[in-house]
C-alpha cells in the first residue's frame, strides 16, 4: 500500500512542469489601439491674417437731382443724361480665420476719382426774353469727378476646397465718404454757368461679393472675386454763377446716389499657425503573464 502511494505521488511531481508550462502558454494579449483625437482638427489654416486687394470698377449713378438754394427754382427742371465713368481702388485689411469655413474682417480702401458728366434742361420759353434764345428748353452740361474711402466690416463662408481652390461668397456693412472735385456748369444761355469747389458726405455702405481663392501655401492664399458695393448718396457743392454778381443765381446743388461693380484680385497672409491637435490619454492596459519554461 506503501509502494502504491509513493508511485502515486512521483507520477503526479512528474507532469507537473508539463501542466505549468500549458498553463503559462496563453493566448498574447491583445495589440493597444492608437490614441483617438479629442474632437476634430481642420486640416485648413486658422488665425489671423492680414490682406490686401487692388481693382477696377464700373460705377453707376442710380439718381440724379438738384436742389436749388435760391429761389426760384428754374420752371421745368429735369435730368436728360447722367453718367459716372470708371475707376480703380486699392484696399488693406486684417482679418481672422475661424475655422475651414467661415472667416472674417476690416478693410478699408481708397477709390480714385471717376468723370462725372450729366445733362439737364430746363423751360426757357418761361422766361422773357428767352434766355436761350430759340430754343424751347435751355440744356445745362455738367462735368467733374468723384472719389471716395471706404470701410467695412466683412464675413464670409468658404463652400470647400478642391484642388487648393476654394470658393466663397460673403458680404460687408461700413461707410462711405463720397467725395465731389470741381463741378462745372456749362450753361447756353445768357447766364453763363458757373462751378463748385466740391463737397464731401459720409453714408452707409453695404457690399456683396463671390469669389475664389488659390493656396499657394500654408501661408498665402490669392484672391479673385466681383463684389456689388452701394456707396449710398454724394453731393456737391453750391454751384457759384459766372460772371460773378449774377443776380438771382439758384446756387444749385446737385445729389447723387452711386453704386459700382468691382472686379478684384488680392491676396491674404496668415501670420499664426492652426492650433495643434490635441489627444486623449493612452489607454492602460494590465500587463501580460509571465511566460515560464521549464
Amino acid at each position: 500500500m506503501g509502494k502504491i502511494r509513493a508511485l502515486t505521488i512521483a507520477g503526479a511531481l512528474a507532469f507537473a512542469p508539463q501542466f505549468a508550462q500549458a498553463a503559462d502558454m496563453l493566448p498574447p494579449p491583445p495589440m493597444p489601439e492608437p490614441p483617438m483625437l479629442r474632437g476634430t482638427v481642420s486640416p485648413e489654416f486658422s488665425g489671423w491674417y492680414l490682406r490686401g486687394d487692388v481693382g477696377v470698377s464700373a460705377n453707376q449713378l442710380h439718381s440724379t437731382s438738384s436742389d436749388f438754394l435760391v429761389p426760384p427754382t428754374p420752371p421745368g427742371f429735369r435730368y436728360d443724361s447722367s453718367n459716372l465713368g470708371g475707376s480703380a481702388f486699392m484696399g488693406i485689411g486684417a482679418g481672422y480665420q475661424f475655422n475651414n469655413w467661415f472667416r472674417a474682417d476690416m478693410t478699408a480702401e481708397y477709390r480714385t476719382a471717376a468723370n462725372y458728366h450729366a445733362v439737364a434742361s430746363y423751360n426757357g420759353a418761361a422766361f422773357v426774353p428767352n434766355p436761350c434764345g430759340g430754343l424751347g428748353r435751355c440744356p445745362d452740361v455738367y462735368t467733374g469727378s468723384i472719389s471716395s474711402a471706404v470701410f467695412l466690416a466683412n464675413g464670409y463662408v468658404d463652400l470647400g476646397t478642391w484642388s487648393g481652390i476654394t470658393p466663397y461668397i460673403g458680404a460687408g456693412v461700413g461707410l462711405a465718404n463720397v467725395r465731389s472735385g470741381l463741378f462745372v456748369d456749362h450753361s447756353i444761355g445768357n447766364t453763363g454757368g458757373g462751378y463748385s469747389l466740391g463737397a464731401s458726405k459720409t453714408n452707409f455702405a453695404w457690399a456683396g461679393m463671390a469669389g475664389l481663392s488659390y493656396t499657394v501655401s500654408p501661408n498665402l492664399k490669392l484672391d479673385m472675386g466681383y463684389r456689388y458695393l452701394s456707396l449710398g448718396n454724394g453731393t456737391s457743392g453750391p454751384i457759384i454763377c459766372q460772371p460773378a454778381g449774377v443776380v438771382g443765381c439758384p446756387q444749385e446743388v446737385q445729389k447723387f446716389k452711386i453704386a459700382s461693380h468691382d472686379f478684384k484680385l488680392g491676396m491674404r497672409w496668415m501670420i499664426s499657425d492652426s492650433p495643434a491637435p490635441v489627444y486623449a490619454p493612452a489607454p492602460q492596459y494590465a500587463p501580460a503573464p509571465l511566460m515560464r519554461k521549464y
